[in-house]
């Protein structure tokens, strides 16, 4: 495949539910860790880059053989800063600096059991068809139509689907709409559309499906600590 594939990795130090989680130890490593060496065996990306605003970060990214060409300006790193901006800076910084990309590839460290087959195989599918973006996308664990809520009187009301769960008949979970949710492993866009768009969702997303086993998203300290058991019973640690 002959394109210039851009893997950005993005860390802001603050966290206001996991604290300083991306250098949080999981599985034997800091959590950016698992990110970049995925990114180091991909064979699809050209470049990966580490865009945080936190020295230390920065520090335990390149321990990991992680790249930081620049630190992120902090206007970039509070909670309300948009990943689209974080995506443009680096593209605008590298292009300032000689390096133009055809594909942009944002790798989450909070997804952290991706693997790098996952990264190439994502960006085989996008460059073999005619979609403008990808994402990686999941089964739920659950059917999302099962979903439930309190009504004005307090009582449960079925949310989405009515008479699905409080009626005499009965619907088998596999008879229901395949529902995937995006699961934030892989986010990737030609560089063409994110200059007109700025998003990773248009009219041609294609879809890159991974198994929930490798699809667990750490935005809760609970999920670090599962995802930390996980990977250290998979590791044999």
């Amino acid at each position: 495949m002959d394109a210039d594939i851009l893997g950005l990795i993005p860390a802001r130090g603050g966290s206001s539910r996991v604290e300083r989680k991306n250098i949080r130890e999981v599985g034997g490593e800091p959590l950016i860790a698992h990110t970049i060496e995925q990114a180091q065996k991909s064979e699809t990306l050209t470049r990966t880059v580490v865009s945080t605003d936190d020295e230390e970060i920065a520090s335990v990214a390149r321990e990991y053989g992680g790249d930081t060409p620049f630190i992120r300006p902090a206007e970039l790193a509070t909670d309300t800063a948009s990943s689209a901006a974080v995506v443009t800076h680096a593209l605008n910084w590298l292009k300032d600096h000689g390096e133009e990309f055809e594909t942009v590839c944002l790798l989450q460290p909070t997804s952290p059991l991706r693997s790098a087959a996952d990264i190439d195989d994502s960006m085989h599918k996008l460059h073999q068809s005619d979609a403008h973006t990808l994402l990686s996308v999941s089964d739920f664990t659950e059917p999302p139509q099962y979903a439930v809520q309190s009504n004005e009187a307090g009582y449960l009301e079925e949310r989405f689907a009515p008479e699905l769960l409080f009626s005499d008949s009965y619907v088998r979970e596999q008879d229901l709409n395949d529902l995937l949710y995006p699961n934030g492993a892989i986010f990737a866009s030609t560089v063409d559309f994110w200059r007109k768009r700025e998003t990773f969702y248009s009219g041609k997303t294609e879809a890159y499906k991974m198994p929930p086993s490798r699809s667990l998203q750490i935005d809760e300290e609970w999920e670090l600590e599962l995802v930390d058991a996980f990977m250290t019973r998979q590791r044999g640690l």
